[in-house]
């Protein structure tokens, strides 16, 4: 099955092409627009990738891969793609929903998805996501809190915006769960497109004392990595399993399962059950998010700490244990989540 992959600046002329080359496809045509750091990033858009890829060999689908160069091509892009044949176009990006929501109602008629953004709908004609990335980064935090040798752990974001601060209050919370004497360093590199500069943060995290840094910032993330290796620290991927990128650095990584939203939105289209103006949850219990083991990072965690996060899945599923999502706290709220515990400085000193 023919695939293509395109950098935002796309003519008509060149999305009509696909039109014309896909006429006999008999599967739903899928157009995927990626965040701004674009494919190989070996996180957010990679994964979604993988989910585009189990789609077309289940449901013969096709998918195009459109790549715009910046926050500000997003409606542009979006709307150029929009009424040219595609089943369903479907975004990745937490800046898109605007842009979404825009061209969404000037194209009713066009099914859309955005991948892993806000629980407010985002239009009728979108289906959107929630990942519940703050539970996978509980999970996380613990593991790092427990593994830590100087009792200090970082946190190197990409924009300081809510999406990733509700990695670090999950992050925060399993951290002080784990170890309430932890000290957790936030950071933020303001950019998701800078791996020199995830790089210069991590060895800034490392010289405060360090020794592992949890990294969610795309393809900032590569950096943060390479410092670990440098620094002769622990860092933790994010999005995708990245624990292969440097096998005995990479502690263990923060797994969204984004290809599966991304599958499932081409599902819905094949089997014709797209609903509209419908957000959908993946957190623990339906397998959306894991701190990811394999032979990268065999032997990096000690199997009583291992055996200590199953037992926290049980209790997560059974609601002993109740994660705070950044988004439902309030500037200067002073405790988060079941059992209640300090927020960070952050959020208690915000107004």
């Amino acid at each position: 099955m023919s695939r293509f992959n395109l950098r935002a600046g796309l003519t008509i002329a060149s999305l009509l092409m696909l039109s014309t080359l896909s006429i006999a496809q008999e599967g739903p045509r899928v157009a995927m627009v990626t965040s701004e750091s674009g494919l190989g990033d070996r996180s957010f858009n990679d994964m979604m990738v993988e989910g585009m890829e189990r789609a077309e060999a289940d449901f013969n689908a096709e998918y195009v891969v459109i790549q715009p160069r910046a926050v500000s091509e997003f409606q542009s892009t979006l709307a150029r793609a929009a009424g040219q044949g595609f089943d369903i176009i479907i975004g990745s990006s937490f800046d898109m929903i605007e842009p979404m929501r825009a061209v969404a109602e000037a194209f009713p008629d066009q099914k859309f998805g955005l991948v892993d953004v806000s629980d407010e709908p985002v239009a009728d004609n979108v289906v959107s996501t929630v990942t519940k990335d703050w539970e996978g980064s509980f999970l996380v935090g613990w593991i790092a809190a427990k593994t830590t040798k100087t009792g200090t752990i970082g946190f190197v974001g990409g924009a300081d915006i809510p999406i990733i601060h509700r990695f670090f209050v999950g992050y925060y919370y399993g951290a002080k769960m784990a170890n309430p004497e932890v000290n957790v360093i936030e950071t933020y590199t303001g950019s998701f497109t800078d791996p020199a500069g995830g790089k210069e943060f991590t060895l800034a995290n490392v010289n405060q004392g360090a020794d592992i840094n949890f990294a969610v910032a795309g393809a900032t993330s590569a950096g943060v990595i390479d410092g670990a290796v440098e620094s002769g620290t622990f860092a933790i991927g994010v999005d995708s399993n990245q624990n292969y990128m440097a096998p005995g650095s990479v502690l263990t990584s923060m797994v969204k399962r984004v290809d599966t939203q991304a599958y499932d939105m081409i599902a819905s289209v094949a089997n014709d059950s797209f609903i509209g103006g419908n957000v959908l949850y993946y957190g623990l219990a339906e397998d959306g998010v894991g701190a990811a083991m394999d032979e990268h990072n065999a032997g990096l965690i000690d199997e009583e700490i291992l055996a200590e996060v199953e037992e926290l899945k049980g209790k997560l599923l059974s609601g002993e244990i109740v994660v705070p999502n950044y988004f439902d706290l309030t500037p200067g709220q002073k405790e988060m989540g079941t059992p209640p515990m300090a927020t960070p400085p952050s959020v208690a000193n915000a107004k």
